[in-house]
């Protein structure tokens, strides 16, 4: 299946890459889309969970399924970008614009889908003061592989973006930023947090300070694509509604393309990143009970596969090899 290209137009470029200003334009469209709804539909629906991340994990894929259960309100806005708004009041926020309009009835329940939120400084602590009981959920898939996925839709995005190499020498932190840089723009934050939106266990570790575990679901990415209908179940007993009676087929519209040029990532480059990411995954496998035995770096990890095998397997992906 291609990938889809949500962007208009105005958004790309005469080379066919978006304009660096695309994804925000976007945002834009949809949000204005959400505000002029809520003025025509007099039945508004408060938050009440949130799936927080991660990026290149299929959100989309599952919110556009769960979206089509009778209790959830869908809407234009999938990504409400509501507790990184930086110029907001956080000591008085407010919050009557975080709902969305409901035409049906029956429709009692809304979500954010925000899969920035998860690495986000402050954006927990944001959320619990909206609401302690919210419901939250996370998907995750390997960390490098996400990562190489979020390079391949930046590189998309900006063709001056740094080849994988540049890429991890300058943003391959093993730290989660606590706030955003001073003088930096929140976009420009977004595009270096390749590596550290895969620091899973620091990530859970700091949700659980908010929210109590029991509040939270974590998914893995390759059950939500060999088992879209068993994880789906698994995403509404948590969120209390009733099963889909004929769930929704499961359409990845966002693939990874393979057709990249530039300078392919070095056995050491992935290395670097192998043991970046060694002590997140056995700790986040501990916080989280989710089996990455199978994930492409815990198998390097276990002696499983080579760092050889998996940086080749990195640069065939991308079109670099």
């Amino acid at each position: 299946m291609a990938p889809s290209n949500d962007a208009n137009d105005d958004t790309v470029g005469p080379d066919g890459h978006e304009t660096p200003d695309a994804s925000g334009d976007r945002i834009a469209r949809r949000r204005r889309k959400r505000m002029e709804l809520l003025d025509e539909v007099e039945r508004h629906v408060p938050i009440s969970f949130s799936l927080v991340g991660v990026q290149k994990a299929a959100t989309s894929t599952l919110y556009r399924m769960l979206a089509k259960h009778p209790r959830v309100v869908g809407g234009p806005e999938k990504e409400m970008r509501f507790f990184m708004m930086e110029d907001r009041d956080w000591e008085h926020p407010d919050y009557s614009e975080y709902v969305r309009p409901a035409r049906s009835e029956r429709a009692d329940m809304a979500g954010d889908a925000t899969p920035e939120y998860f690495f986000w400084p402050g954006a927990m602590e944001r959320m619990r003061r909206y609401n302690p009981d919210l419901r939250l959920m996370v998907s995750v898939r390997d960390p490098i592989e996400r990562a190489m996925s979020q390079w391949s839709m930046q590189r998309d995005r900006d063709p001056d973006f740094p080849d994988v190499p540049d890429a991890i020498a300058a943003y391959a932190s093993d730290r989660l930023p606590d706030r955003v840089p001073e003088g930096m723009p929140p976009f420009e934050l977004r595009r270096q947090s390749l590596f550290t939106r895969g620091l899973y266990a620091q990530q859970l570790r700091r949700g659980y300070e908010h929210f109590d575990p029991s509040q939270w679901l974590v998914i893995d990415f390759r059950d939500l694509a060999a088992r879209p209908h068993e994880t789906l179940d698994r995403v509404t007993d948590h969120l209390g509604i009733p099963r889909f009676r004929k769930p929704p087929e499961n359409q990845q519209r966002n693939i990874t393309r393979n057709d990249h040029t530039g300078a392919a990532p070095s056995v050491d480059d992935v290395r670097r990143l192998v043991d970046l990411f060694a002590d997140e995954l056995r700790d986040f496998e501990e916080l989280s009970g989710l089996d990455v035995s199978g994930w492409s770096t815990s198998r390097v990890l276990a002696g499983d596969q080579s760092v050889e095998d998996l940086t080749e397997q990195i640069a065939r992906k991308l079109g670099l090899a």
